[in-house]
């Protein structure tokens, strides 16, 4: 794995996220977010516009950033090792991932989700949608990791729920097949042309004209 000398969120680290295909986006890129579809990310990689966050959505980001922050010292408890948030790029890619936190030997990776209890029952059974797996799989793919430890909660051990997830042969490969068609995709792609309404004006309504015709005089309204 190289390492990016960028701070989470800030400028450098969006625009190089523009640039690569980070681990977030993997859902998306497979079609199976529950946020973009992957023509919406074809066209977000091309124009390298994003759309506005609304004030609600950057609410949710910040809580999410603040129990991560949390949630991490409860972690690095249980396993008995610190992590530290970084990101990473896959050697001769541009498949990136950003870590909210990693061990010093890189063998063991955390993720953090805010706690919601369809996803806290799901990880007590030791499954997850396919929305979160592939940001998994790539995190394992960039750092070489062995496993993943995948958290839900709201910062506290009250809410609170982990497993590990370890990576597949036949997703790792389906993932790096997805990005590199996802390369060639973005490299053949074109905008949809907008197609221009055009509506009639409505005209003022005129009066009904009428007509009398009596003998040899003609009135009219």
């Amino acid at each position: 794995m190289i390492t990016l000398n960028l701070v989470q969120g800030s400028i450098e680290w969006l625009a190089a996220r523009m640039e690569l295909f980070g681990a977030s986006e993997a859902p998306s890129m497979m079609n199976d977010s529950k946020f973009m579809s992957r023509n919406e990310l074809l066209k977000l990689k091309f124009t390298g516009k994003a759309k506005p966050v609304s004030a609600h959505l950057q609410k949710i980001y910040d809580k999410g950033h603040a129990t991560e922050e949390m949630a991490r010292p409860i972690v690095e408890a249980k396993i008995d090792e610190e992590l530290y948030p970084v990101t990473g790029q896959l050697e001769n890619s541009k498949i990136m991932a950003s870590f909210d936190g990693l061990t010093m030997m890189e063998d063991t990776a955390f993720e953090h989700k805010l706690y919601n209890a369809t996803l806290a029952e799901n990880v007590r059974n030791n499954v997850l949608e396919m929305h979160y797996v592939w940001q998994l799989e790539q995190q394992l793919l960039v750092s070489g990791a062995e496993k993943v430890i995948f958290v839900t909660s709201d910062g506290t051990e009250d809410n609170y729920e982990s497993m590990e997830y370890f990576s597949t042969p036949e997703r790792r490969e389906a993932l790096i097949a997805g990005w590199a068609q996802f390369e060639k995709d973005l490299a053949e792609y074109q905008p949809e042309v907008k197609k221009e309404m055009v509506t009639a004006k409505k005209e003022k309504s005129l009066p009904l004209i009428t007509f009398d015709v009596t003998g040899t005089e003609i009135t009219s309204n």
